[in-house]
């Protein structure tokens, strides 16, 4: 009798039944607008989409039922990665420099209902963040190293396009931490609903 019994639990637990609220989920028509603190866009587009890929929002561009109200509250980047810088002779020298950042950003969310013009959800805040390395380009020790047979050699064959300056390869990191932080506003969402 104990095996049945387990054995149905295991079943309903592995076919995505729970125990709990019953209620029908429906779609929330949400709207977005233009991300306040978001200078290029690319905050606001990723979170657009990520309010579209869910089953349960309902991006709309007007009439919708509710407002997600967002604001970049802070952006900050502290240097995590070091190593020691190198002269010509590929000695190691007392003196390190930078080669890691990592990116945070502090977002608050509000869910508004526009009939009433009462938050429903929030406000809180989210946080996300995303580290990148970099290069100096100024530096001769950063894009060449002496080979086995004391040549000096450029490293950009072997980089596979990963080189970049600190500017650019800051740049490349905000799709990946904004799509993090877009998806983390999406499922807390969910969560309450």
């Amino acid at each position: 009798m104990r095996i049945k019994t387990l054995f149905f639990f295991l079943f309903l637990t592995s076919c995505g039944y729970h125990f709990g609220r019953a209620e029908i989920c429906q779609k929330i028509d949400m709207c977005v607008p233009y991300i306040k603190g978001d200078f290029n866009g690319l905050f606001t587009n990723e979170l657009i989409k990520q309010v579209s890929y869910s089953s349960n929002l309902n991006y709309k561009y007007a009439s919708a039922d509710y407002i997600l109200r967002v604001e970049i509250l802070s952006e900050n980047t502290k240097q995590i990665g070091y190593k020691y810088d190198r002269d010509n002779q590929n000695q190691r020298k007392k003196n390190i420099r930078a080669t890691e950042n990592r990116q945070t950003i502090i977002a608050k969310v509000e869910l508004i209902d526009i009939k009433t013009n009462e938050i429903k959800f929030g406000p809180f805040q989210v946080k996300a963040d995303s580290e990148f390395d970099y290069v100096d380009p100024d530096s001769l020790n950063d894009l060449s190293f002496i080979d086995s047979n004391g040549n000096r050699s450029t490293v950009l064959s072997y980089s596979l396009g990963q080189l970049e300056s600190i500017e650019n390869a800051k740049e490349a990191s905000l799709k990946p931490l904004y799509q993090n932080l877009s998806k983390k506003i999406v499922d807390a969402i969910l969560a309450y609903w």
